[in-house]
């Protein structure tokens, strides 16, 4: 009967149609109550969700219920609580947001943080704003980034990075586009599914492309809306979906773990088994050149050929580099090669520059939301995008970091960025500090351990340059790389 009335209300436009998927959403509750299967609650949510498209403004009590149900299904509190606040200070409907209101007095201990709820704020571009999860809230709409006159996005490329207890699967499209993500339970017919649906994208290639590991292949279909991605799984999974502009494309990451904890033994000290460095640029692209040549690729490929060493035979870590010789890696592959190692810990290495030449000093980045004009200039140079992307994805994966993450990534970084200053201290004192910085890197999205962006000074004068060019400041830098996985690991 629900499918029935599903079926018959997508035929209806306006209220007629809404109240139709909403009498299908409302049975498909009444069997979850029952039977408490996970798919006919996300049938519900998604069924909710349709009628408060097509509703209009009389669309705001769909998504009331849409958010309670999906909150508890999601075991979630803090999801409804942002989901009804958006809708209480967004609807036009008086009675729903008295409901909303009233529903928000009873999650009051579930309050996000002021800044939180501050981003959730209506205002010129509400319609544009990104929902605080990819995940958690089943559309996100991509803000700012204008969508070209009269075309539709386009699906152009799938790539898939696949491991045997983790995956990336990143789908690239032509223009921004709204996406929705849910997981689909696994039945004796078919293995459990993690599917993405794209509005409005039309995709022509492959339909099935094998992955390998916790993925066993990827599936695109064609939808009456838009375009569907399946992932075939082996195992349940834990996931994350976001997207990442300029170029758009949507990163869909899978692990059968939860995001690693905090581990620490008897006196402090963490597990740290792997470790990956990632040399910056590569290939094609040098990264940022000194007055008289000397490339940010070679000297990122040599500081980590120089710590890794140190690193296995001191502390006893293996140690993985992203790339171990002259060849472009794109960053999305970087952070998947990284997850698929299971590290414990990832450095991403670079060297600074400035237009005018005249910059000095280093500094370590963690992923997260800035608006320092510096930290943005130089995570806009190193994702090779507009800061005005940058200030976006900042935007967009700072309401997807775990907190406990980011506070691991931020001491790595106070460790890493104490090292180096001491360990040039002798030889090179007059370098300065720049202190522990926060951007949108896109090497760091989706990081499954605490991870840092090292910019190891400024290779844009001749001064940074030709210190650079010295094995002697070099070593320096590879010795304070070691000394913060040692800090770290001894837990300091």
């Amino acid at each position: 009967m629900a499918d029935a009335l599903a079926v018959e209300g997508t035929r209806k436009a306006g209220p007629a149609g809404a109240e139709l998927l909403s009498r299908a959403a409302t049975l498909r509750e009444r069997v979850f109550r029952r039977e408490h299967r996970e798919t006919d609650a996300l049938e519900a949510v998604e069924l909710l969700r349709q009628a408060s498209q097509i509703a209009g403004p009389d669309g705001c009590r769909f998504s009331l219920r849409q958010a309670l149900i999906e909150g508890e299904l999601r075991s979630d509190p803090g999801l409804t609580f942002r989901s009804l606040y958006r809708l209480s200070r967004s609807t036009k409907d008086s009675a729903c947001r008295k409901d909303a209101e009233n529903a928000l007095v009873a999650l009051e201990a579930f309050r996000p943080s002021n800044a939180e709820l501050a981003s959730l704020e209506p205002s010129s571009d509400t319609k544009s704003r990104p929902a605080p999860s990819a995940l958690a809230a089943p559309t996100l709409v991509v803000p700012k980034i204008a969508n070209a006159p009269g075309e539709k996005p386009r699906v152009t490329s799938i790539e898939r990075y696949g491991a045997k207890d983790a995956a990336r699967v990143v789908v690239f499209v032509t223009q921004p586009t709204t996406f929705r993500a849910e997981e689909i339970p696994a039945t004796a017919e078919a293995p459990t599914r993690l599917v993405v649906d794209l509005d409005r994208a039309s995709y022509q290639g492959k339909r099935e492309l094998g992955v390998g590991g916790l993925v066993e292949r990827v599936r695109v279909g064609d939808q009456p809306h838009g375009t569907r991605v399946v992932l075939d799984l082996t195992a349940p999974a834990h996931r994350k979906v976001f997207y990442l502009p300029e170029p758009f494309r949507l990163v869909i990451d899978v692990s059968k773990d939860p995001p690693l904890a905090f581990q620490a033994s008897a006196g402090g000290a963490r597990s740290v088994r792997r470790v990956v460095l990632d040399p910056g640029h590569g290939g094609h692209d040098p990264g940022a050149v000194g007055p008289l040549g000397l490339r940010e690729k070679d000297v990122a490929l040599d500081l980590a050929h120089r710590a890794a060493p140190l690193i296995a035979r001191e502390l006893g870590i293996a140690t993985l580099l992203t790339r171990d010789s002259d060849v472009f890696v794109p960053l999305d592959e970087r952070t998947a090669r990284a997850n698929a190692f299971g590290a414990d810990l990832m450095i991403s290495i670079h060297c600074n520059a400035s237009e005018g030449g005249e910059g000095a000093g280093v500094a370590t980045f963690v992923l997260d939301d800035s608006r320092d004009a510096l930290s943005l200039r130089i995570a806009a140079r190193e994702n090779a995008a507009s800061q005005a992307a940058t200030v976006e994805v900042a935007n967009t994966l700072s309401q997807l970091i775990d907190r406990s993450a980011l506070d691991r990534s931020l001491h790595f970084a106070e460790l890493l960025q104490r090292a180096a200053v001491s360990s040039l201290a002798a030889r090179y004192s007059d370098v300065p500090n720049l202190g522990v910085r926060r951007a949108g890197f896109y090497v760091l999205a989706g990081a499954r351990m605490p991870s840092v962006l090292f910019e190891a000074s400024f290779i844009s004068n001749a001064r940074g340059e030709s210190r650079l060019n010295s094995a002697d400041y070099r070593d320096k830098l590879a010795d304070a790389i070691v000394n913060a996985v040692r800090a770290y690991r001894e837990g300091r």
